[in-house]
Formats: structure tokens, C-alpha cells, sequence
């Protein structure tokens, strides 16, 4: 199995997951006694997972954001900005801002103050999408929405540092809905497992699927079709928690990697990785990376330097079932 540290910790991280595990079921039993937790004067809808790592919870915020807006509303997103020098500009801020014009992103570790701070302000939002919100129970939500990955079995995995899980697999019972992401077609044994602790079949199942390729240069930015990238060589730089789906597409596509630099979910880019790029880019034809590691790079990166361009797939979200009941779990909220 798959685990966050080398198999040979797993003598030490196994004890650590067990207290780990006690303190977070501790933790549960307080918020579900409904202590400390707090209610916005906006309808919220909660977007999360079990899991560390890339779910494909981005893409799916995106959606809702875009469906609401269909509908005459006005969200906005409140997030935390993990792991950010500046957390008003994190990665996955400065990428809703950018995907979704005109959108109130609300960012801040404490959510709770910081959506009263909004209000009465004059944020004009009329309703509240919380990104990352699963385990974040201080603040009280109208729908609990859980990514779960289908290519990572989440119901395999042991609680972190021993594995992925954040929580034990049983907080699943508190959600409202689950939507299963970069699932192909609907699986019934891993739907079954859903059903086993939520009572319900999951609500939607998705995938992913790559639309084209931005590049960026000191000329600027351009665009090719994703086959511009069949039998060329590239570097891969991705700072996310699971970067398997990514590689795979490329492999897919036919292209060579030269080099891949990987790095924790969110990070930053250090000097060292800067200078390996640097040099990487005068040996392959560009340098691969998700929007939300572009975002980043593009502050710190000189693309005069390189000689190569940046390439950024854009990754789009189908629904392979259950668009419209996931919508009408969202309406029901905003009634």
C-alpha cells in the first residue's frame, strides 16, 4: 500500500496513527455535540475530502461556483490558504480568481471570523462555498460535500502518518453527499463501500480530461493542442499531493520525461529547483507543470532565463454520472 512515509517507518508511524486516530475521534465527538461550532448568515456548502492529496476538489468548486452563477447567484469561496507565504494570493486562490472573474474569494485560517470580517464589510455574496471544509467543523455548513479519489481507495488507506486518511474512513457518516472523482465509468464495489458507511450510493462520479495546452514564454502566452506534446521531451515540475494522474496523461500522449521534480502539495519553488529547470530547459522542448505550480512559478521564475516554454495543461471536469442530482442538492440548499 501506498503510505506517506518509507516502509521502513512504518514501525514508528503506526503508533503515531493510532493516537493520531484517538485524538481526531475525541475531536469529532466534541463538534458533533455541537460544541464551538458556529453558524455564517449565509448558506454554506462545504467542498472536501478524506484524504491528503490532490482529489480533484478544484475542479469541482469551479463547477458549483459556475452552476450557482448559472441560477442567479452570487457565491463566493472561502478557503484557508494553506502553505503560502501570503495567503490572500495562494495558489488556489489567485486560481479561482483567475478561472472564475469577478468571484469574492474569503481567505483566512480562522474561516469563522473571517466570513463575519466579509459580511460586514459589504461582501455581496449570498451564499458561502468552503473549500477544504470536511475536517474544518467550527464553522457550521447546509450540505458537506466529500471528493473522493477512485484511483487512491481511500477505504484502503490507514490514517495519517501511516496513510492518506485525514480522519478515520467512519467521518464519512456526517456527509451529504459524495462525488467520486477520476472514475471512468461507475464502479458498484467501490460505491458499495460508499453506501456501507453513508447509507447512500455516492451522488456523482467524475473524471478529468485534459482540453489543450498553454505555453508561456518571455513573448508571452500561446496555445497547441495536446498532441503538440506527443514525441517531444519534457521536464515535469509538480508541487501537488498526487502527481500519478498527471504523469500518466503524459505517458498517454506519448512524451518523454526527462525530469521530474516533485514536491509537497502546495510548496514553493527553492533555488535549487529553479537552477535544475534552468538548466533542464536548454535539453527538452518544455516544462510541464499544473496552473496551480505556474501560479507560483511565473513570481519567481525569469522566462527569459529559460529556453523553453512553460507548458500548463488545462484540465477540464466531466460528469460521467450525477450532474443533476448534485444540482439539486445545491438548489435545495439556496431555497
Amino acid at each position: 500500500m501506498n503510505t506517506p512515509m518509507p516502509t521502513w517507518l512504518q514501525f514508528f508511524t503506526t503508533p503515531v496513527s493510532w493516537l493520531y486516530t484517538k485524538i481526531i475521534r475525541i475531536r469529532n465527538r466534541h463538534y458533533d455535540k455541537g460544541k464551538n461550532v458556529h453558524s455564517a448568515a449565509l448558506p454554506v456548502i462545504a467542498v472536501g475530502n478524506v484524504t491528503v492529496g490532490g482529489t480533484g476538489k478544484t475542479p469541482l468548486v469551479t463547477w458549483i461556483v459556475r452552476k450557482l452563477r448559472s441560477h442567479g447567484y452570487n457565491p463566493a469561496i472561502v478557503m484557508r490558504g494553506y502553505a503560502a507565504v501570503d495567503p490572500q494570493n495562494a495558489d488556489e486562490a489567485v486560481e479561482y480568481r483567475e478561472k472564475l472573474k469577478d468571484i469574492d474569494v474569503i481567505v483566512g485560517s480562522n474561516r469563522v471570523e473571517t466570513i463575519q470580517k466579509y459580511i460586514e464589510g459589504g461582501g455581496t455574496a449570498d451564499c458561502l462555498i468552503m473549500d477544504d471544509g470536511f475536517q474544518h467543523r467550527r464553522l457550521a455548513r447546509d450540505v458537506d460535500i466529500v471528493v473522493m479519489d477512485y484511483l487512491r481507495d481511500p477505504f484502503l488507506q490507514r490514517v495519517l502518518p501511516a496513510g492518506w486518511l485525514r480522519e478515520p474512513i467512519e467521518g464519512l457518516q456526517r456527509c451529504d453527499a459524495v462525488v467520486v472523482s477520476h472514475a471512468n465509468c461507475v464502479v458498484e464495489e467501490f460505491a458499495e463501500k460508499v453506501r456501507n458507511i453513508t447509507g447512500e450510493n455516492p451522488v456523482a462520479w467524475t473524471s478529468h480530461h485534459w482540453s489543450g495546452l498553454e505555453l508561456f514564454d518571455a513573448e508571452g502566452k500561446s496555445e497547441r493542442p495536446l498532441d503538440w506534446l506527443t514525441g517531444r521531451s519534457v521536464a515535469v515540475r509538480l508541487g501537488i499531493g498526487y502527481p500519478g494522474p498527471v504523469i500518466e496523461a503524459l505517458v498517454r500522449l506519448g512524451t518523454k520525461i526527462s525530469l521530474q521534480l516533485h514536491a509537497g502539495d502546495h510548496q514553493p519553488f527553492t533555488n535549487d529547483e529553479i537552477t535544475q529547470l534552468k538548466k533542464a530547459s536548454a535539453e527538452v522542448d518544455g516544462i510541464v507543470m499544473t496552473f496551480k505550480d505556474w501560479v507560483k512559478a511565473r513570481d519567481v521564475i525569469d522566462l527569459s532565463t529559460l529556453q523553453c516554454p512553460i507548458i500548463v495543461p488545462a484540465l477540464e471536469l466531466d460528469f460521467v454520472q450525477g450532474a443533476d442530482e448534485l444540482e439539486a442538492k445545491l438548489l435545495a440548499v439556496m431555497k
